[in-house]
């Protein structure tokens, strides 16, 4: 820990972390890397080493400036909840280390079964991140939460362990398991009124909690449509070939990619691990 003299700004704290075997400097003030030293803190420390990458915080004409590598900015609003400064550092640091690496990104939940990952993407992250909690339950492992590493020649999926960011409108749909992680998980309210948890997941009590990666081997779309019973239907060549899967570089000719509508969890969990097992 140091401090750093940024313009008008002083930065009293900085942390070194390792993500997929780039060495990240992330410099901001110490109210902020509170938030991140327990939203990352299965990650890698590196300590003393030489920084490949560098993100820095700073408030500036009333606003949160995160500065990344090639001098990216992203701009917040100065009253924006700590965790949501945190998770604009951490996507800042996720792009970066992509750039320097080669790697594509993917707004994604992340879990693997076995030696393979299944990634969830979609507009609906509360049921995503439900759904995950209880395919964790059921012995699968995450290797991201809202945020993957895709490494287009392998398509090894890179892990990225951070807390879980769950709606409190979502805690109810959780497995039982993870009532004891949400207690003990820290809560945030956004200056939209929006409540949320940062959930460490190894509270809950399962052993294979974080994976080391694996290969994509399925991809499925949670955009919030649900019936009685839930379903999973072949993609539109339209959608696969929207932002979501050309900007990490997918066809649907390399990773099968299904139409969720969700159900009630249990039986949606059910669909899916069928289905899953089935892309063997």
């Amino acid at each position: 820990m140091l401090s750093r003299n940024l313009g008008t700004n002083v930065v009293p704290y900085a942390l070194n972390i390792r993500v997929a075997d780039v060495t990240v400097r992330i410099e901001a003030p110490e109210r902020v890397l509170a938030v991140l030293e327990a939203t990352l803190s299965f990650v890698p420390r590196a300590e003393g080493a030489e920084p490949d990458v560098t993100v820095s915080a700073r408030v500036r004409d009333d606003a949160w400036e995160i500065h990344g590598l090639s001098g990216s900015i992203k701009v917040l609003a100065a009253q924006s909840a700590l965790p949501q400064v945190g998770g604009a550092i951490v996507t800042s640091v996720i792009r970066d280390v992509a750039v320097t690496r080669g790697y594509r990104t993917m707004r994604a939940t992340v879990l693997s079964k076995g030696d393979r990952a299944l990634a969830m993407v979609g507009d609906d992250w509360e049921s995503a991140i439900t759904l995950a909690a209880h395919l964790h339950g059921r012995g699968w492992s995450y290797v991201g939460s809202d945020n993957a590493l895709l490494d287009p020649a392998t398509l090894d999926v890179l892990p990225i362990q951070k807390s879980l960011y769950v709606n409190a409108s979502s805690v109810t749909q959780f497995p039982t398991q993870y009532r004891r992680a949400v207690e003990a998980s820290p809560w945030y309210v956004t200056p939209q009124g929006i409540s949320f948890y940062a959930v460490d997941p190894r509270i809950a009590g399962h052993s294979q909690t974080w994976a080391s990666g694996a290969p994509l081997a399925g991809i499925i779309v949670v955009d919030g449509a649900m019936s009685n019973q839930p379903s999973i239907d072949s993609l539109d060549p339209a959608c696969l070939r929207s932002d979501r899967f050309t900007r990490a570089g997918l066809d649907c000719s390399q990773v099968p990619a299904v139409d969720l509508r969700l159900g009630g969890f249990v039986e949606t969990c059910d669909l899916v691990e069928h289905w899953f097992d089935s892309l063997q």
